[in-house]
């Protein structure tokens, strides 16, 4: 969850009001601030190659851009979004939920409203192609990699490793050729040594290691609780067998560096877990091959990571909440569900955030819930 005050927690459980502010920006400067609008919200989904994204309605179809410069157009316009709440007090505070690259906008020019349509900054690493044939070989490690190839794909773009992995796992050496996504290539050096690779809500891409929801040492940020003084309008609960998997292989094999073919695997083996492997839910195995995975260690961390991220699916809540613009993908909650169900900790997957007060419900979907044991 994003930084915030001590009092934005408190005063989402009591009476507040909701502060958005827009504004347009262009080739490196501000080019509309604080614009007017009447509705729209802001997807954040962990499983999505571009992790948030917008839609927005402007009421004025004297907006809809005619020059290339204009604020709406699609020729590399971005809307920089902050949500947050206006305390009873009058005071704001707000914090930022995205730098979006405005992809199309639509509506009819002599009513309106205009639909508007805009993408999260990877937008800019899926459209882009390696102009020549490209290869690790001049970088130690993928934190190294990741540093150089975006900000050199993306125009000021910031990089931080916030990984464990990014920068002590050696990479290995791989070649793409030209006119090849770079997008799908830096996903795969962040494959390779077990981390996600995404933009944030500061328009910062983010190297992070993949969350694990039964790592107890990781506090949750936020308690989504039913009852009188909670957050949470209702909860509807899911357990599914679709895409769960309780063993990850990896493999690895590469000629470039003349590395043999290594295996590391990672397994459920805890007798009490449901999902143990060669229990009554059986043997299912997912397998996930790379020639950047040079090492058993690599390996095998890399099969630890994924099983985290495979085992996830299983058991999932949607929760109905109190709007909370700070909440971030990747974040750990504990949900209350009152007398219903005991309470458990649960990782935020996705989630869709209104940025009006009739924009509709604040929905979060959570992945691999756990008993909350404190």
């Amino acid at each position: 969850m994003q930084s915030v005050s001590p009092k934005w927690l408190p005063a989402l459980t009591t009476d507040h009001g909701l502060s958005v502010k827009v504004n347009v920006l262009y080739n490196g400067g501000i080019l509309a601030e604080d614009i007017p609008f009447t509705d729209g919200s802001v997807s954040v989904d962990r499983g999505s190659d571009v992790r948030r994204s917008l839609s927005l309605s402007v009421a004025d179809p004297a907006q809809f851009p005619v020059d290339p410069t204009d604020r709406f157009a699609v020729y590399g316009q971005r809307l920089y979004v902050e949500s947050g709440i206006q305390y009873l007090d009058g005071s704001i505070e707000r914090v930022p939920v995205g730098t979006f690259v405005i992809t199309s906008i639509s509506g009819n020019i002599h009513t309106g409203p205009l639909g508007i349509t805009a993408s999260g900054l990877e937008i800019l690493l899926k459209r882009a192609l390696w102009d020549t044939a490209t290869s690790t070989k001049p970088h130690t490690n993928a934190a190294a990699f990741l540093a150089f190839h975006i900000p050199d794909t993306v125009a000021g773009a910031s990089f931080v490793n916030a990984s464990t992995r990014g920068a002590t796992t050696p990479l290995a050496t791989k070649t793409w050729d030209a006119m090849t996504d770079k997008w799908t290539a830096m996903r795969e050096v962040a494959d390779s040594v077990g981390c996600e690779l995404f933009c944030d809500a500061n328009g910062t891409f983010r190297l992070v290691d993949i969350p694990d929801p039964l790592n107890v040492a990781v506090a949750p940020v936020w308690d989504v609780s039913a009852g009188e003084y909670g957050v949470m309008v209702s909860a509807n609960m899911e357990l599914s067998a679709e895409g769960v998997y309780n063993r990850v292989v990896v493999t690895g094999e590469n000629t470039a560096d003349n590395k043999p073919a290594v295996r590391g695997i990672a397994t459920i083996t805890n007798l009490n877990d449901p999902l143990v492997y060669g229990g009554p839910f059986g043997k299912v195995t997912k397998s996930y091959s790379s020639s950047l995975v040079t090492t058993t260690l690599q390996a095998t961390n890399t099969a630890a990571a994924l099983l985290a991220k495979y085992r996830a699916p299983n058991r999932t809540v949607t929760l109905e909440a109190v709007p909370n613009a700070a909440l971030d993908a990747g974040d750990r909650i504990r949900v209350d569900y009152g007398a219903a169900a005991l309470p458990e900790i649960h990782v935020v997957h996705s989630f869709s955030l209104p940025l009006s007060v009739g924009g509709g419900g604040f929905t979060i979907n959570t992945m691999s819930g756990k008993a909350d044991d404190s």
